[in-house]
């Protein structure tokens, strides 16, 4: 007579019919996969942002003069004339437009041109030279006088008893402000705006108009 298998627990046929299943699910697997991919599109944004970052053009001003300049009853006119490098330092080439630059006085703007638009290619540096006429304006009755003065200082050399006098007139003090904006295509896709500003205070005599000297 044949005897019966003995009797097992319930837990053991259901550990043993689940034995051929995955441990894992597709849309596990798929959730991973995305967001490698979403880690990896993330690196290499940030890789071309680091390496074709936008970055504004700088500037630097070379010369100023005024080759025309004319007093008259407590004011100045004078043609003024500056010529700057301006240098793209992105690898994309930079449009720029709306581009200007303004002559103040006592804080006070006396004259002002626009910069006709241009492009300059990455790495490059663009010269400008800017020349306008600025209208007469008043000037304060001290620089108007324009009577120089003199000092005497000590020479140098083997004989320091020796007085060496030196003319030190009156000086007109006018400022610039060259601002540059361009916009920048980053991989012939994503185009970022650019700005950069420039402002220089200029020394002029105001009896003749000689550029004394400038600073940026």
């Amino acid at each position: 007579m044949a005897r019966s298998a003995p009797g097992l627990p319930p837990q053991y046929y259901a550990a043993a019919g689940s034995g051929h299943r995955s441990s894992s699910s597709p849309a596990a697997s798929c959730v991973v996969a995305v967001l490698f991919l979403l880690l990896a599109a993330g690196g290499a944004a940030a890789a071309l942002f680091v390496l074709f970052r936008p970055r504004a053009p700088a500037i630097a001003v070379t010369a100023v003069q005024l080759p025309a300049f004319a007093v008259a009853n407590g004011t100045v006119a004078f043609t003024f004339q500056q010529l700057t490098s301006v240098r793209n330092p992105n690898r994309s080439p930079l449009a720029h437009y709306d581009s200007s630059l303004h002559v103040a006085y006592a804080g006070g703007e006396v004259g002002s041109m626009y910069i006709p638009a241009g492009q300059i290619d990455g790495g490059r540096t663009q010269y400008m030279a800017t020349s306008f006429t600025v209208p007469a304006f008043a000037v304060s009755v001290s620089a108007a006088a324009a009577q120089p003065t003199t000092i005497s200082v000590p020479a140098s050399g083997p004989s320091p008893h020796v007085m060496a006098a030196l003319v030190q007139g009156p000086v007109m003090e006018v400022d610039s402000l060259l601002r540059v904006k361009g916009k920048v295509t980053v991989l012939k896709v994503f185009t970022h705006h650019v700005e950069a500003a420039k402002v220089c205070r200029i020394g002029v005599s105001p009896a003749d108009g000689r550029v004394l000297g400038f600073r940026c």
